[in-house]
């Protein structure tokens, strides 16, 4: 048991990357052979079933829930030890009794031995004189029946221009296709652009089909205005939809100050994420910060020259007859 514990101990500090003494979803999420329904990712609502439904643990729930779920499939970081390879003393032994032999064999039988050997390549050398001049020499290929096939042609010149017609009309129509296909695709795309509200006077339409991100310690948040917001763990492991685009949903002055994106993955034993992105008036269009006010739900900051209100007109003509 005090193996176990000291195993455990050692797999959280691997696991804590930041050290904030906590071990994260995203922190567990790098670790793919805890995978439990083999489809070669670890989703977060896997993560938080090994954590007990919770965003992080610390040591103490660690040791009780986490370390007897993960501890027979978690593989640790550390890299093993490599034994040093056994010293060979073989070969020397080997050497010497081949030498020992070689020396105690009697020098007649090796000049015998020397001799036929050199009568075998003798008569090798002969034979293979003799298969030489057996053996005729590779001929080139024939390039005079190419030449011949090609200067024949397939059909007649009625019938080959046909075909060279026919092939016309065949590349023209598969140009067509696409074209149509081209436009098609272009007035799907337009209709959907313009179906959506953006602002009294348009002036959000340059947001669409655009994406914005914001890089935390542990997140990539991602926001495509119009289209979904997704958060990404930057240690490894898959996107987290946190919504796709709902309606505008500020308050009846000022109804574009917020943009409502819901219907995102289910959170564990919760409700499908969503998130309240908040406009504000800014020189540049930039996310700025992303919070979990409530559990599933998520607020994002986004500042965009398109929420700027112009100045309020003065009448200035009392002043002028004054």
């Amino acid at each position: 048991r005090s193996e176990e514990h000291v195993r455990g101990t050692e797999a959280f500090a691997e696991l804590d990357d930041d050290e904030d003494g906590m071990v994260s979803v995203a922190e567990l999420q790098s670790h793919l052979e805890l995978d439990g329904d083999g489809d070669g990712t670890l989703a977060e609502d896997e993560v938080q079933a090994l954590l007990g439904g919770s965003d992080q643990v610390d040591i103490v729930g660690f040791q009780e829930k986490v370390w007897p779920a993960i501890k027979d499939k978690y593989k640790s970081e550390a890299a093993p030890a490599i034994p040093a390879p056994p010293l060979e003393t073989t070969t020397d032994e080997s050497s010497d009794s081949h030498l020992d032999s070689q020396s105690e064999s009697p020098p007649h039988e090796e000049d015998d031995y020397g001799d036929d050997e050199d009568d075998g390549d003798d008569a090798d050398d002969e034979e293979l004189t003799e298969e030489d001049h057996k053996v005729p020499y590779p001929k080139e290929p024939s390039e005079k029946v190419e030449d011949e096939q090609d200067k024949m042609p397939p059909y007649d010149e009625a019938t080959q221009a046909l075909v060279d017609e026919a092939q016309k009309a065949r590349d023209q129509y598969d140009e067509a296709v696409r074209s149509l296909k081209e436009m098609e695709d272009s007035v799907r795309n337009l209709e959907k652009e313009i179906s959506f509200d953006f602002g009294p006077h348009g002036e959000f339409s340059y947001l669409y089909d655009q994406c914005y991100e914001l890089s935390t310690n542990e997140y990539v948040y991602r926001l495509c205005p119009f289209n979904r917001v997704s958060q990404k763990p930057k240690n490894g492991g898959s996107e987290t939809n946190l919504g796709t685009w709902g309606f505008w949903a500020g308050p009846e002055e000022d109804r574009f100050s917020i943009m409502k994106y819901e219907h995102g993955t289910g959170c564990w034993q919760g409700p499908s994420r969503s998130t309240n992105v908040k406009l504000s008036c800014g020189k540049e269009t930039v996310v700025t910060s992303t919070t979990e006010p409530s559990r599933c739900e998520y607020l994002m900051e986004f500042f965009t020259p398109a929420a700027c209100h112009e100045p309020m007109e003065v009448d200035i003509s009392e002043h002028d007859e004054l």
